[in-house]
């Protein structure tokens, strides 16, 4: 038998659920998802940990060789390195899609639809002739025919791309790998673009200014590894045409802020939606507050209702603990060199 700890808060129900995955599996629910809650372990008797954690000394759990995270990034694990400790880890890619495409179009729409123009002018109360510049000027745009280029086509990217389809977009993608069109991770029903269909075209991340030279909008979904930093570069930012909107829900360090920065105080882009940036939390003093045409927001994306993120945490651990106990390969396993 198989002895799993989970540190996740699963209400009572989902508890019952996961515990019933297989009378193969010893699975408890204790402890706290954080780090301080994983490096008080200790029990030489676990094979299996779900938490978004990795203890920082190994030595405390000889047998564990599993860790089962529901974040999808991986790059706060460097320190404790548990690949070259033998350990499986694995991620939550497929569970952040649905939320995250949803707050990629409303940004998109955002700026399509001129709201922050709409909203300056109800504030001035103001309400102005048909057909005259100022009512000319809160007209919205069509995005039907526009291009969303997707850089990282995996689980979010891919639902981003299946929504902007279904809006008329015309979608490029960007992939470390662009002869892989295949996602083989976790992808709930109706989800994505698993097989990879809907791009136009798919690139390399060195084609990265040619395809932004074509967008409307450039929307950033990639992991954070030494390979991605910084790619977004000044000269990237660049190459995006004046009407074009940059969207970053990966991570800040994938884009030079600096240059970002410059770009949106001179006009030479039409605006940015940033979820997330270089540091976090954003210090009161930052410049990124009173950047034009930056919306920014504080890493809210990725869950929407969390009851029902939840609800979709266990499907994935259902179906992991199963292969787990059955000694079928895992979903969703992190290639420790690659970084995702």
């Amino acid at each position: 038998m198989k002895k799993v700890l989970c540190l996740y808060p699963f209400e009572p129900a989902a508890q019952a659920r996961l515990r019933a995955v297989s009378p193969e599996l010893d699975l408890t629910f204790s402890g706290t998802d954080s780090q301080a809650g994983v490096d008080a372990l200790a029990d030489p008797t676990v094979d299996g940990l779900l938490s978004n954690f990795c203890p920082g000394n190994l030595d405390r759990l000889p047998k564990l060789r599993w860790l089962g995270l529901v974040g999808a990034g991986v790059e706060h694990l460097k320190k404790a390195d548990p690949w070259s400790h033998g350990l499986i880890v694995t991620n939550g890619s497929g569970l952040h899609g649905t939320a995250i495409a949803e707050y990629a179009l409303t940004g998109m729409l955002l700026f399509a639809q001129r709201v922050a123009e709409r909203q300056r002018a109800q504030a001035q109360r103001a309400w102005p002739s048909v057909w005259t510049d100022p009512w000319l000027a809160l007209l919205g745009t069509s995005m039907r025919g526009m291009t969303v280029t997707i850089v990282g086509y995996g689980s979010l990217g891919r639902e981003i791309a299946r929504l902007a389809h279904a809006f008329g977009l015309r979608v490029l993608a960007i992939k470390a790998d662009p002869s892989v069109r295949v996602d083989r991770g976790y992808t709930p029903v109706g989800v994505g673009d698993p097989e990879g269909r809907i791009p136009e075209r798919f690139a390399g991340t060195s084609q990265i200014k040619e395809l932004f030279a074509e967008s409307d909008f450039a929307v950033l979904t990639l992991p954070l590894t030494p390979r991605t930093e910084r790619i977004v570069d000044a000269a990237a930012i660049a190459a995006l045409p004046k009407r074009a909107v940059l969207l970053n829900v990966a991570r800040g360090r994938v884009v030079d802020e600096d240059a970002l920065r410059a770009a949106l105080e001179k006009g030479a882009i039409r605006g940015a939606v940033f979820d997330v940036a270089t540091v976090e939390p954003v210090t009161a003093d930052s410049p990124l507050w009173s950047t034009p045409n930056l919306v920014l927001t504080p890493h809210v994306s990725a869950i929407q209702d969390p009851k029902g993120w939840w609800d979709l945490v266990a499907g994935l651990m259902s179906e992991n603990l199963a292969r787990y106990a059955s000694g079928r390969p895992l979903l969703n396993v992190v290639d420790g060199a690659a970084g995702y």
